[in-house]
């Protein structure tokens, strides 16, 4: 049991720090100014006065990927004659040597073995998280695929396979992944669960 001179002691303790509390909360409120609202910016096109040659807007740096104007052709779009909506093209359109293989090895390791397993089976880890699983590069479907219809594939997606085109950025990469899974279609596992 508390006595009397106990409670009083502890109550300025309360209070005091009580007030502590309304008198942080006071600062901190008073310390939102509109300007932290109303911030100085720039508007597309504005003129500066901060950068020499008097606009806004900065160059773009060196090695940038534009998104809009890209070439069109066969390689780029996996298509015949580059046109978006045209027929597939049915080989890979650059030449596959040793390096362009072990490229293809790497990256399909680091974006597509995730889902479709490290010899393109379709079993991977994860792939049982997925319904319908990922397909097996074996299924003679995707053995009969033409090679432009995997780039658009790895490109824009299809069904529940994620887009990888602001992935995988670079097109001979594309082409690399391709030309891998043409070589494991060219060996199969022994056992095709």
């Amino acid at each position: 049991m508390q006595t009397q001179p106990q409670r009083a002691r502890r109550a300025p303790l309360a209070r005091i720090v009580k007030l502590g509390w309304v008198a942080f909360l006071l600062l901190f409120t008073a310390a939102c100014h509109l300007e932290m609202y109303d911030q100085p910016k720039y508007k597309a096109l504005d003129g500066s006065d901060f950068y020499p040659d008097g606009a806004s807007a900065r160059p773009l740096v060196e090695g940038v990927v534009a998104r809009e104007g890209l070439r069109l052709d066969e390689t780029s779009t996996g298509r015949v004659g580059g046109d978006p909506e045209g027929a597939y093209i049915g080989q890979i359109p650059i030449q596959i040597t040793p390096e362009l293989l072990a490229r293809g090895e790497q990256r399909y390791g680091i974006y597509c073995a995730t889902c479709h397993g490290g010899n393109g089976n379709g079993r991977a880890a994860v792939s049982g998280l997925f319904n319908p699983r990922p397909p097996s590069f074996y299924d003679e479907r995707l053995v009969q695929m033409p090679d432009g219809q995997y780039y658009d594939t790895i490109v824009n997606g299809k069904g529940g396979m994620y887009p990888y085109g602001s992935k995988i950025q670079n097109i001979e990469d594309r082409w690399a992944i391709i030309a891998h899974i043409r070589e494991l279609q060219k060996n199969p596992p022994p056992e095709n669960p």
